[in-house]
């Protein structure tokens, strides 16, 4: 798997890269308006940080056999205890933009949903490994499952970060699906996850006119007639566009963008035309300033860390390792996934960070970590495949002798 790991550090690096390149310029005029620098590459700068923090913990996760997890189960749960614990702290803190998603150390903010996700992966793998062909079973496997997956989604659902509480249902369906749950149990958890997100949406005044004002008339008529308990659907003309705007300004930037782009430091909807473009939605800047060859490469090299995990996973030597993999693999892709399907319309506007580009410490240091827990999978199973080749030369020695 050597080729793999090379060929995913590879896309990896040049993901970090292009988002240095991207951010140097989306962040321009947001960084000559933030104190107290008031510096263009105040961002940059910043994000360099966060990398130099992140390099120890990324080779942390790379030499730490991913083993010992299951070796020693009460490190997994400390873990797991710890992350819930931030999560909760979090509502001790002041909110940003109405929401309470960081833990604040003076200018530093670290955002626990990011860990959280690695922490369900890790806790899930090791559960579904150790409960082995009882996951079939509902009460001793689906139903720990799920409680391993929804106590930190609810945690985070209240702060409230939709895009973390998907990113990590899914993550979890997903290794249930490869584990051998049931369709049935798979379906139940599924519906009880989708009523119980349903229901805080509803509850979300704000949340509902973004949706609604993203939908198309067609849908929400039929969601009208269908789902009356939804209420009457229809967005005046302004509330429609105050609730797109952001949507409709990253449009504008990919349009402007075109096949060849601006140039680089050309765009004009990094001038505080489109919210957030050096953090969500820096993915439109870039198709600004380089056309459709900077979106394809984009979506080739998160094609290509999906490929390479789904070699690790299956090649792996043992079902933990397997499990990990493709849980991390699944985190990274599907994240980007979403943040790109948001910044293109596909979806409704939520805030979730595009791995490896968009400006934030601890998505960066998350994604890292992620990545370092793929080829320590990767190396492991080709340790162990080299004792094992090892052992039977030996056997052959001897018995030649």
């Amino acid at each position: 798997m050597r080729q793999a790991r090379v060929v995913l550090g590879l896309a990896v690096l040049a993901l970090v890269a292009i988002g240095f390149v991207v951010l140097s310029s989306a962040g321009g005029p947001v960084g000559l308006r933030t104190p107290p620098s008031f510096d263009q590459y105040y961002f940059v700068k910043q994000q360099a940080k966060w990398l130099v923090i992140s390099l120890p913990l990324f080779f942390c996760a790379m030499f730490f056999d991913y083993r010992n997890w299951k070796k020693n189960p009460w490190l997994t749960v400390v873990l797991y205890v710890v992350i819930i614990l931030a999560l909760c702290a979090v509502f001790g803190f002041r909110p940003v933009n109405g929401s309470r998603r960081w833990l604040m150390f003076g200018p530093v903010r670290i955002q626990p949903s990011e860990f959280a996700k690695i922490a369900v992966v890790i806790a899930m793998s090791v559960f579904l490994d150790r409960v082995g062909w009882r996951i079939e079973l509902f009460w001793k496997g689906a139903a720990k499952a799920l409680a391993i997956v929804a106590v930190p989604m609810g945690l985070a659902i209240i702060e409230p970060d939709f895009g973390s509480t998907m990113v990590m249902g899914a993550a979890g369906g997903a290794l249930m699906f490869v584990a051998g749950m049931r369709w049935l149990h798979i379906l139940i958890i599924g519906g009880i996850g989708t009523v119980g997100i349903g229901s805080l949406l509803l509850a979300n005044a704000n949340r509902m006119r973004r949706i609604a004002a993203w939908l198309p008339d067609g849908a929400k008529s039929l969601l009208s007639t269908w789902c009356p308990w939804l209420g009457d659907l229809t967005v005046s003309t302004e509330d429609a566009r105050e609730a797109n705007y952001q949507l409709d300004q990253a449009l504008i930037a990919i349009r402007n963008g075109g096949e060849t782009g601006v140039g680089f430091g050309n765009s004009m909807q990094k001038q505080m035309y489109l919210p957030e473009n050096h953090t969500d939605f820096i993915f439109a800047i870039g198709a600004e300033e380089w056309g459709i060859v900077f979106s394809l490469l984009i979506l080739t090299l998160f094609v290509t860390i999906f490929v390479c995990g789904m070699i690790i996973s299956v090649n792996s030597c043992d079902r933990l390792g397997k499990f990990m993999a493709f849980g991390v693999t699944f985190l990274i892709f599907t994240q980007a996934m979403i943040n790109i399907s948001v910044v293109t319309g596909l979806l409704p506007t939520k805030g979730l960070a595009l791995p490896f580009i968009s400006y934030g410490g601890t998505n960066l240091m998350s994604a890292l970590i992620s990545v370092g827990m793929l080829i320590n999978v990767s190396r492991q199973s080709d340790l162990q495949r080299q004792r094992e080749k090892s052992k039977i030369s030996a056997v052959f020695h001897i018995k030649g002798d």
